[in-house]
């Protein structure tokens, strides 16, 4: 997931030198944040990572870590790794177009895109992690190129609609979820005092019913996740290839326009407005952490407020999701602003480089955690699944971190490029890259 390309030679890969350290650091906390939620995609039940009754315990300091990961950090590291994938589109393309690369700009940037498609495809096919967004975003960087040459406030000016409209679409969604629960539960009753339906009575019931198992599994679901992995290898990829194909090809492009390109607009944005690589005055960076925690934080916590007053129904999570762009974006530009301003004021000198050397190899450490909790958690691994409560899970994230963390730096000290980076810039140039230093 690094970006940027030498500017001595439009076909070369970034050097070391050219790197920007911001956009490294912010890298690297995003490929460990995102963990924080993938971890209950690979350990528990899939609607478990909206509904703590669902599975992993909903109580006590399950409980509690379910709010903070539901507050600080769903969805937001997701945006950053967006904010940061629109910038590595700017700064590709801007510095192979300086060095002189003419038309090879978009040839060796759709085929970078191309493979990184792929890349998505094996990892949501083979290994087996269905939430995988490689393939989402691929899909959005063949859309995004014609945007990369557009003023700060144009590709404002379009993520803005964009996201307005995701939360006016949900507000439809809340009252058509209203309108669902009190059909079916109008059928309901009639059934229950005998009376025969009729055929739109039975769809209510029928489509209440479809509803409820997004959020509540019920256990012909929850028994087939868990022969999936208790199986073999080619068992799982044979038993989730339609749940993970479903998800990337029918749910998925909704969430290109209304929540990947929005982000990706912004990043864009922020790039070009010196934002990101650490060029403003601290005070602005200042400003974002009062604003973004100002209005994420409460409108988080407000939100999941909602969803357990609701008992995580499908109308509390409708009723929730109104608001969610809102507190998601405002949480995004807190954690930027904080980031930013540690690197701006130059603190935390060491552990920065530690980061921005995990940020660097962003695309094997995400790879690599797929690898490991996939050996964890399924039975032709340590058959782990459904074994440990929420607040454990943290514990096995905080030992894959350390790993992370300690592996990257000293992979670094003796390689240009992580392995799955170094693939890529092969595939990329058509031209086996330099590997050792």
């Amino acid at each position: 997931m690094s970006d940027q390309i030498e500017s001595t030679g439009p076909l070369r890969p970034v050097a070391q030198t050219d790197r920007i350290d911001s956009l490294d650091i912010l890298r690297g906390i995003a490929v460990l944040g995102i963990l924080l939620m993938n971890i209950v995609g690979f350990a528990l039940l899939p609607q478990a990572y909206g509904n703590p009754f669902a599975d992993g315990g909903a109580t006590g300091p399950n409980r509690d870590v379910f709010v903070a990961m539901t507050v600080g950090f769903e969805g937001t590291m997701r945006g950053i790794f967006s904010i940061l994938f629109g910038a590595s589109i700017v700064l590709l393309t801007e510095r192979m177009e300086r060095a002189g690369a003419g038309l090879a700009t978009a040839e060796i940037y759709f085929r970078r895109t191309l493979w990184l498609l792929l890349f998505g495809i094996i990892h949501w096919t083979l290994m087996l992690w269905f939430g995988e967004i490689l393939f989402g975003y691929a899909m959005c960087g063949l859309v995004l190129f014609s945007f990369r040459k557009l003023a700060p406030r144009w590709l404002l000016l379009i993520a803005a609609p964009l996201l307005l409209f995701a939360s006016f679409d949900q507000y439809q969604t809340y009252h058509s979820t209203m309108a669902q629960q009190a059909a079916a539960s109008e059928a309901e009753t009639a059934k229950a005092a005998g009376a025969s339906l009729t055929g739109e009575q039975e769809r209510a019931i029928e489509a209440w019913q479809e509803q409820l198992g997004h959020v509540i599994p019920n256990d012909e679901m929850a028994d087939h996740v868990r022969a999936t992995h208790s199986g073999s290898w080619w068992n799982a990829v044979t038993s989730q290839f339609d749940f993970s194909y479903t998800f990337q090809w029918t749910d998925a492009p909704y969430w290109y326009f209304t929540d990947m390109i929005p982000f990706m607009l912004i990043g864009m944005a922020l790039l070009k407005l010196g934002v990101l690589p650490a060029a403003l005055p601290a005070r602005t960076y200042a400003a974002m952490i009062a604003l973004g925690y100002g209005i994420g934080i409460p409108l988080g916590i407000y939100e999941t407020g909602l969803l357990f007053d609701g008992g995580f129904s499908p109308v509390a999570v409708a009723k929730a999701n109104m608001t969610y762009q809102i507190s998601r974006l405002a949480m995004v530009t807190g954690h930027l602003g904080l980031v930013l301003l540690v690197v701006r004021t130059g603190l935390l000198r060491a552990p920065m480089r530690v980061l921005a050397a995990t940020g660097q190899m962003a695309l094997s450490n995400y790879l690599a955690q797929t690898i490991i909790c996939v050996a964890l958690f399924y039975g032709f691994g340590f058959g782990l699944f459904g074994r440990f409560e929420r607040i454990e899970l943290y514990m096995i994230v905080a030992a894959i971190w350390a790993a992370e963390l300690i592996w990257s730096p000293l992979w670094l000290a003796r390689f240009r490029f992580g392995p799955f980076e170094w693939l890529w810039r092969t595939l990329t140039y058509w031209r086996v890259q330099p590997f050792r230093r």
